[in-house]
Parts: structure tokens; sequence; C-alpha cells
């Protein structure tokens, strides 16, 4: 299968104001089926209006053998797909709203949908942005619609130091800024007053000087690379440190590997990130590592006093790559682009190579920072790759490699996360491959390979997510008495870890019929909520997201419910378990369910599904005029005869 590869190189404004109503044109008015063919042409000029973005688009020799065509009614919205020579999908444009224009652009790479332009507010301009996939996590808000990014919604540490490379080289000084922490930020985070003037002064001086650092500094530039993210793991600065009301979590000492066009290496030091929401933030200015040179931007938590300096020589002490490493280096990223440009025949190959290349950087590391990181890197990339069907050798390949490093002188809670993905990946695998009638024993199969684990590496981290699953599959068997043990083992062996909080409030749920429980919380607008307040009515929560039909259907017998006992005094409260807060209110505001929606961010991991341990949408809980849980697992069959007998004494 020939592709070009294709990475659009523009800032994107060019694309959004003059392509976007093109392609609205193009294709809600001039692609009919009879004229599709000699239209397809047309509709895969079409790029993403942010830069960078690799996807496949079909050699003209080829063109012949692809096709377009309208999405299928009954499952998607109304809209375009367009399939390569081989019936793989590489582009698909949507309308969300339904209001006759394409509002949606989804384009994709090795079948997976890598990228997606969104207009909002159906306006014919983009406002969102979003990589998907094997792409990465970003997800880019512009809000006066010029083709740039204004604010990040989500972007991970990884993905900022790459960004902040790209400004630099680009001189892109507003780029830089959407990556700054902003004094709404601050106030978000609960940061003590010292602490957020400082950042306040940190970032004003990182925002007005950029341009002159940019200018002044000699080795990024336009042609040069991001290779590799330098950090430490991130930690947590809890409640009351310098006067702050909340935990922060962040990363500092953050690095970043750069390759010149003449394929020297560099290090830039980015300093301190903080986590606000699902997006990671700058403080500093960046500076250029330089041999001997004292770095001044970072320490802002851990490194003495705030504003202080430390010193980060570029030498063979694991702060900077070694003529080794550097080779090493260069054959991770000619692999990696390998890989990319590679055919399906091509990549287990390739993948064998990479993972063997694995084994020598963890080898060949400086410092037991560096080894973790690419003992991790090898877990989730060869897992990965075996999981999409790219290596089918990989699962056998990464288990030796594992059982190889046990041999080395490698972290134990790192050969357990590498273990523990590979366990994942493989019974992803072993799950979508398999037959419904091959389930039970499948989960049986998998339920005794994660005890196993927990037996292996009682202490690890990891460990914690293994017994949070077998508790789970325990609760979804009915086995109340079991899930509550395994839950209890978290949070005694973990406390303090995400699994843990989950299985406390899991164990809640499970103990809670006959009890008052709390639940406090967002509505989807932003208003504080607590269950406490609605004492003296019946309530039903019901947790559910967009995405879940079954949800959808529930709520066709909840509106019969309110409507019949709502002036009794029923409320119902909707608690939305997806990941966006834009989608949800693009849902209310056509299905106009008239009750009261909760929304936090996080999809199934935000705090409004943590308090009860909910990890399966739909769930509904009753609870009686007296604050007490009735039922902790109603259904929608069940549901007006739960009612009546609550209101059975008006």
């Amino acid at each position: 299968m020939d592709h070009v590869n294709t990475a659009t190189r523009s800032r994107g404004v060019l694309a959004k104001v003059v392509f976007f109503p093109a392609i609205i044109a193009l294709l809600a008015a001039a692609i009919r089926p009879a004229e599709a063919q000699s239209n397809l042409e047309k509709a895969l000029r079409f790029r993403p209006s942010q830069s960078g973005v690799e996807i496949d688009t079909p050699e003209a020799s080829v063109l012949d053998k692809c096709r377009i065509e309208p999405t299928d009614k009954e499952t998607s919205k109304p809209g375009w797909e367009v399939f390569d020579e081989s019936g793989r999908l590489i582009r698909r444009f949507l309308d969300m709203n339904g209001d006759g224009n394409l509002d949606q652009m989804s384009y994709f790479r090795n079948g997976i949908e890598v990228y997606r332009d969104i207009d909002i507010n159906a306006d014919k301009k983009f406002d969102e942005m979003r990589w998907l996939g094997t792409a990465g996590t970003r997800w880019g808000l512009d809000s006066d619609q010029d083709g740039a990014i204004d604010h990040w919604k989500v972007i991970s540490a990884e993905e900022v130091s790459q960004e902040l490379v790209e400004a630099i080289g680009n001189n892109d000084a507003n780029r830089f800024k959407a990556l700054l922490v902003t004094p709404d930020d601050a106030r978000q985070l609960g940061l003590g007053m010292e602490i957020a003037k400082e950042i306040q002064v940190r970032t004003e001086k990182a925002a007005n000087s950029f341009a002159a650092f940019a200018k002044s500094q000699k080795f990024v530039d336009s042609d040069s690379t991001w290779v590799h993210f330098g950090g430490t793991r991130p930690g947590v600065i809890p409640a009351g440190t310098n006067n702050s009301t909340k935990d922060v979590m962040i990363y500092d000492g953050v690095t970043a590997v750069v390759d010149s066009k003449s394929g020297e290496h560099g290090q830039l030091a980015i300093g301190t990130l903080i986590l606000v929401d699902g997006a990671w933030r700058v403080v500093d200015l960046p500076e250029m590592i330089v041999e001997g040179k004292a770095i001044t931007n970072g320490g802002l938590f851990y490194q003495g006093n705030v504003g202080g300096t430390r010193t980060m020589v570029a030498d063979n002490d694991g702060t900077a790559p070694s003529a080794t490493d550097q080779k090493l280096f260069e054959e991770y990223e000619e692999l990696d682009k390998a890989i990319s440009d590679a055919s399906p025949r091509e990549l287990p190959a390739l993948h064998a190579r990479r993972a063997e290349l694995f084994m020598q950087l963890i080898e060949k590391s400086d410092s037991s920072e560096n080894r973790s990181n690419w003992v991790r890197q090898m877990a989730d990339v060869t897992g990965g790759a075996f999981l999409n069907g790219d290596f089918p050798e990989g699962d056998r390949i990464l288990a030796r490699n594992i059982s190889m490093l046990k041999e080395k002188k490698v972290d134990p809670d790192d050969i357990a996360y590498a273990e523990y993905r590979r366990l994942s990946n493989y019974w992803s695998k072993k799950f979508n491959e398999a037959n419904a009638d091959d389930f039970v024993e499948l989960q049986k199969q998998q339920m005794d390979a994660l005890r196993e684990f927990v037996d292996s590496w009682p202490e690890s981290e990891q460990s914690a997510e293994a017994m949070l699953q077998v508790g789970l599959q325990e609760e979804f068997d009915g086995n109340t008495k079991e899930a509550i043990e395994w839950y209890e083992k978290i949070t005694s062996s973990f406390p303090d870890t995400p699994p843990a909080r989950k299985a406390l409030g899991a164990r809640t749920r499970l103990e809670s019929e006959g009890k008052a429980i709390a639940l406090t919380g967002a509505t989807v607008d932003g208003s504080p909520f607590s269950l406490a307040s609605l004492k003296g009515k019946v309530v039903l929560l019901q947790y559910w997201a967009t995405w879940c039909e079954p949800c959808k259907e529930d709520q066709k017998v909840i509106a019969e419910a309110h409507g019949k006992y709502g002036r009794r005094g029923l409320e119902v409260v909707s608690i939305s378990l997806d990941n966006s807060a834009e989608e949800l209110r693009d849902y209310l505001r056509t299905a106009r369910l008239p009750w009261m929606h909760l929304f936090e961010e996080g999809g199934l991991d935000s705090p409004l599904a943590e308090q009860l341990g909910v990890t399966i949408v739909p769930t509904m809980i009753l609870v009686g005029a007296d604050g007490k849980v009735v039922s902790r697992n109603l259904t929608a069959n069940d549901l007006d005869r739960a009612l009546s007998r609550e209101f059975k004494s008006e």
C-alpha cells in the first residue's frame, strides 16, 4: 500500500479561514453519489488546521481504488467518509448538530483517528483542535478563531516540552504564552498568596522576555526536532504547604533533548511544570543548558528557596546524553520514523529491532531516572504495538525482556509496571479477538492472572490497579462480600492512591443501603452541589455518559417518572461521566432533560465517579426522603415500582 505521510506545516490560519468554508461547500453540496469519485481528489486536499500532524494520504496512482461515501445514518452523524485503496478509513467529515454544515473534521493514520478539527458554535470556523490516538493527548481551544491555539484544555508534560521547542524554533511568543500558568490557574489551584505571587512574577517575566530569548539563542530553529522529554517522576505538593488549600501536582527540573538540523544534540532546561485540570503549565522562561553554567529557572518547589538557583551540568552524569547515548538516540529516532512510514508487512521486524534497542538504552542508562523512563517506555511502546496488531510477537518478546531485566539492577517498581502493562495489553487483545461464548472463561483466566500478579508484586502500586480490577469483577459477578474484601486490601495497602480512592468509594456504595451517603460536586454550569441539600426529597442519582446508549434509553423512563412524581417530591440528579463538557452541553441542548446535571472533568476517573466508586454506566442509586439509600443498583425496569413504594404514604 503506497501512502504519503503528510505533516502540515502552516500554523493553520489560511487552512481555517479559507479551506473550512470550501470543504463545507464541497462535501455538503457538490459531492453526490454520482460525482463522488471525481471529487475524491479535492476532498483529500484538505489538511488539519494545525501543523505537524501526520496523516495518511494515498498516492495519486491509487486514487482510482479509493472511495468516498456518506456515513451510515444508523450508526453515525450525517457526513462523509473517505477510504484508501485497502478500504481503510482515512478521513471523516461530520455534521454533528444537524444544521446541514460539516463541523467535525477527522483525520486518520494507520486506521486510527489522530486529529480532529471542531466547529463548536456553528459559525463555520474551528474552535477546538484535538490530537487523538497515537498522535497524543493535546486538546486546544482557539477562542478568537485566528487559527492559533489560545488555551490548552488538555496537554501532557511531554507535549508541553514539544510545544515549547516549536515555539522557540519559530519565535512564536503567543504559542509560548498559551503554555504559561495564568492568574486564574493559580486561584483554581488554591495556591498560597506568596507562591502565587512568585509564579505571577515568573510568568510575566517569561512572557515579556521570550521573544528576545528565542532570537538570541542559536541552537533551536524551525528545522530543529524535539527528541525526548527529561524529568523524574512528578510529585505532589500537599495542601497546607506554602499556605495552599489543595494538593498540587508538579514536575520540577524538566528538560527536553533537541536535535539541530545537522543532527547535533542539545538540551533545554524548562524548569517547573504545574498540572491544572488536565493540562501541564509552564512557569519560567526556558534556558539552553551549557556545560558548567548554572540554570536559574528550576527549583520553584524543591530546590531550596523560591527563586534560588541550581547547577545543571551537561556531562555524562545523566543530565545529558553521552556519545554512546547519542548514537542510540539517533538509531531510535531513525527506527521511529521508519516505523511511521512502514507498510504492515515491514512493521514486525522494525518493532523487534526497537525492542532490542530499548534493552540497550536501559543497559547504557547512566541514572536510575533514565533507566526507569526507558523501561516504562519499552512496556508502553512494545505492548501498544502488540495490542494494535502491528507486532504479533510483541507480547512474547516483552515477556522475555522483562525476564532479563529481573536479573539486572532495575527498580522492581519499573519491572512491575512493565509486567502489568504487558498483562493489560495481552488480555485486551484476547477479549477483542474472542467470541462472546469465550468471555466467561477468559474473564476467569484474566482474574487468575491478576491475582498471581498481586501475589508476585504485593508492594507495587500496579498491584493496587490489579486488585481494583479483581474487586470490580467480583462486584459485577454479584460477589459483594469478596468485592468488599478486595477494596479493603487496596485502601489498607495503598492509601492515598487513585485506586484506593475508587475502592473506598465502591465500598461505600456497596454498603450504602439503609445508610446516608455524601456526594458533592458541581453542576454542568459550575454551581456547587451537595446531596445533603436535598434531604426531605426522594432523590434518584443516575450515573451516565453521552456515549452510553443504554443510559439514554433509561432517561426516557426517568423522564416519565419525573413527570409522574416530580410534583410529589422526586428530584433527579444525572451525573455525567463524559470526558467533554462541550459534548455534554450539546446533548443537553437537544435532549431537554428537565432536572439537575452534574459534571466534573475526568470522565470515569472524575471526583464524581470516585466518591462512590462508579466505574460502569448506567448506574442508578435511589435515596429516600430521610437521606438514606433505598437501592444502590436500581434498574429502569424497577424504577416505577421503587418510587411508588417511596410515595405510597401520600
